[in-house]
């Protein structure tokens, strides 16, 4: 099975059979192959349960290994959540598993599609498989309270509300599920057309063997609601409340027909400095994610499609060799030793707190407070202190007006 994003050419069968020999004869005298550079891209080989053997090739040079090798579990995930992995460990044909995976290439396109994003990856979960959640919006409708009366009426513990990918509203047992079921969850909830489906759907990580129903309302077209339940309750009374909260609350969905709601506002919603072109903050406890990009800055060099990808691009290099890989324990840095140090003086080791990076139209900045981090780029004007200064703001702004469910 080989999938691509459209912005590459496909692997001849030849060169795909050739990387997945390299991988077999490596294997047989005992060499793990993970990774490897070439002149035009970078290869990372992984296994998954001694079963399935995954090659992902790509040519951005701002992709790590680390990276890759999450967008290989990624859609991993995804194959487990839509097949199960009792079927992926026990089918025999690897034909009876090439159909049954077909349901899953919708959403492994989007991911492949974070590695070169365009104007329509509107999402940062593929990368930092965490959650992403809504910025606090501008409306007269309460949505949590929405959700809550439909889960009190139908008796369902797991359910949210999601509007252009992000999570609106969600009850208190949906976060008792991981960053990476989330995600995942949103991205198959995200491809629903029909206006509902009731599909089985296995867990990665809480119950990869045993399903859950998977039920989703599509709202509009850009908002689902979405829960997880048993055999109960039945589909007739879920169709009941759902039809309801959609009556009652119809108006008040017609702001997330622009698909750049609610991240890309382009009336600030606090107090902000105008440097800032966009941002991203991560909750690496809870593994909750929230960005915006703002397109409404005078003169601006930089698309929205250039800001996301530059974004992206800086969370990319910085993760894993400045800041630590969510949970993971931080990067540490020697210090050079000072000139006047005695021959027996120990090497200071420290983690990073911030990181500066500078071009010519942009300028980024990152600090990572106990378990959140930022992630904040500017204009190519602003000078490092004043960075430093607007992004202790901002992170002191969202944490305290609680704009993000973090």
């Amino acid at each position: 099975m080989q999938r691509r994003s459209k912005q590459t050419k496909r692997i001849p069968f030849p060169l795909a059979a050739s990387l997945n020999g390299v991988k077999v004869f490596g294997k047989a005298n005992r060499v793990e192959l993970m990774s490897t550079l070439t002149q035009s891209s970078r290869i990372v080989w992984k296994d998954f349960h001694d079963r399935l053997s995954m090659i992902l090739a790509a040519t951005d040079d701002s992709v790590t290994d680390m990276h890759l090798e999450n967008v290989l579990e990624n859609i991993f995930n995804i194959l487990v959540l839509n097949v199960g992995l009792n079927d992926i460990m026990g089918t025999k044909s690897i034909d009876v598993l090439k159909k049954e995976f077909r349901m899953c290439y919708p959403v492994i396109d989007l991911i492949l599609q974070g590695i070169k994003p365009s104007e329509h990856t509107l999402y940062f979960s593929d990368l930092t498989m965490c959650a992403d959640v809504a910025l606090q919006i501008e409306s007269t409708v309460n949505y949590q309270g929405v959700l809550d009366s439909f889960l009190e009426g139908t008796g369902v513990s797991y359910g949210c509300i999601i509007a252009n990918g992000c999570i609106l509203a969600s009850s208190r047992d949906w976060w008792v599920l991981s960053g990476k079921e989330i995600s995942l969850l949103t991205f198959t909830t995200e491809q629903v057309t029909e206006a509902s489906i009731d599909s089985p759907v296995f867990l990665p990580v809480s119950s990869p063997k045993l399903p859950y129903r998977h039920v989703v309302f599509k709202l509009t077209d850009n908002v689902r609601l979405c829960i997880l339940c048993g055999q109960e309750p039945t589909m007739s009374l879920l169709e009941k409340e759902a039809h309801k909260l959609r009556k009652a609350n119809l108006d008040s969905w017609t702001i997330f027909n622009d698909k750049t709601v609610p991240f890309c506002l382009y009336n600030r919603f606090f107090t902000i400095d105008e440097s800032i072109s966009a941002f991203l903050v991560i909750n690496v406890e809870k593994e909750r994610a929230a960005f915006s990009i703002f397109p409404d800055k005078p003169n601006d060099v930089l698309t929205p499609r250039h800001k996301l990808d530059l974004l992206r691009t800086f969370y990319r290099n910085t993760v894993g060799s400045v800041f630590p890989w969510n949970k993971a324990t931080a990067p540490t840095f020697t210090s050079p030793a000072h000139p006047d140090a005695k021959a027996d003086t120990e090497p200071v080791l420290h983690r990073a707190q911030e990181c500066y990076w500078s071009s010519e139209y942009h300028k980024c900045h990152a600090i990572k407070s106990s378990h959140v981090q930022l992630y904040v780029m500017y204009d190519s004007q602003v000078f490092p202190p004043t960075m430093r200064q607007c992004t202790r703001k901002l992170l002191q702004e969202l944490l305290k007006d609680r704009m993000i469910k973090l």
